[in-house]
């Protein structure tokens, strides 16, 4: 089974464990997002017991630990099949779509992508690095806030603290900023380099939802980051985005053919006898 992280009030988490004969068999772990008013639930149950409930109980079990009525997510990746059957058996239906794709930087049809969009006049990109940190952060504020409204209320006062922990896994260096004339942020290319299974992930958008030439500025900001990760030989870089932004279905469209590791973010039914959620149905 993969590591359970402690419980905790801050941020809040609650873990649970299922035990047969004294071995544990199964975990649940259940998170309040950093953000927004959502609750992240993951359950995981030995190979051999599944299908016997054990999920089902433990996901009844940190929903009762979940008291405030706040919608359930949970994450079902394509090289994850069985997320999204447990998650059918539960009751559940897509709330955003991710469509992940994979960039390998190092090849030619990458290489020839990058450098079809260079930036367009009238606007710089560098490094994040070599912009006001404080500019930085309220660019990343207020993109979060306009993305993530799909997924609950965004909590506009806890985003500092969301920032931090954030940015403390950012490379200065490959995540760039574009900004106009005037020096203002208009799009972010936020890269976490090797955060798991070996995967480079790039957060990216437009810093407000309606900028002017959107989907070309986040096309040369992601160029600008994705040029930098080639000279470096990283060979695996995913894309991260909703199918509910304004521009990244237009940036994954324009992209060469690729592998993708498609990922859906699927409410979850709350089962009986535990706090319904309020907005569920959104």
């Amino acid at each position: 089974m993969p590591p359970l992280r402690p419980s905790s009030d801050d941020p809040w988490r609650r873990s649970l464990v299922a035990e047969r004969d004294g071995v544990a068999v199964g975990t649940a772990t259940i998170a309040l997002a950093a953000v927004t008013d959502t609750y992240f639930c993951e359950v995981h149950v030995t190979e051999p017991l599944r299908r016997q409930g054990i999920g089902t109980e433990l996901y009844r079990a940190a929903c009762t630990a979940a008291a405030r009525p706040l919608p359930v997510i949970g994450r079902a990746m394509g090289s994850q099949p069985l997320r999204r059957q447990f998650a059918e058996s539960i009751g559940c239906e897509v709330a955003v779509h991710c469509p992940e794709p994979w960039a390998d930087p190092t090849t030619e049809p990458w290489r020839r992508w990058i450098d079809e969009h260079p930036v367009p006049a009238g606007y710089r990109v560098a490094p994040v690095r070599e912009h006001d940190p404080a500019a930085v952060e309220a660019a990343w504020s207020s993109y979060f806030t306009w993305s993530h409204t799909p997924f609950g209320d965004v909590r506009t006062e806890r985003l500092p603290q969301a920032w931090l922990r954030y940015s403390a896994g950012l490379d200065r260096d490959l995540s760039m900023v574009a900004s106009d004339a005037h020096g203002q942020p208009v799009a972010l290319s936020l890269v976490s380099p090797d955060v798991w299974d070996g995967r480079t992930l790039v957060v990216s958008e437009t810093v407000q939802r309606d900028q002017p030439a959107g989907t070309t500025l986040l096309q040369a900001v992601v160029a600008a980051s994705l040029r930098v990760l080639g000279q470096r030989g990283t060979r695996l870089v995913e894309l991260e985005g909703h199918s509910t932004d304004t521009h990244s279905p237009e940036l994954v469209a324009s992209l060469p053919p690729h592998e993708a590791d498609p990922m859906d973010l699927l409410r979850l039914r709350r089962l009986p006898g535990t706090p319904a959620a309020v907005g569920a149905g959104r």
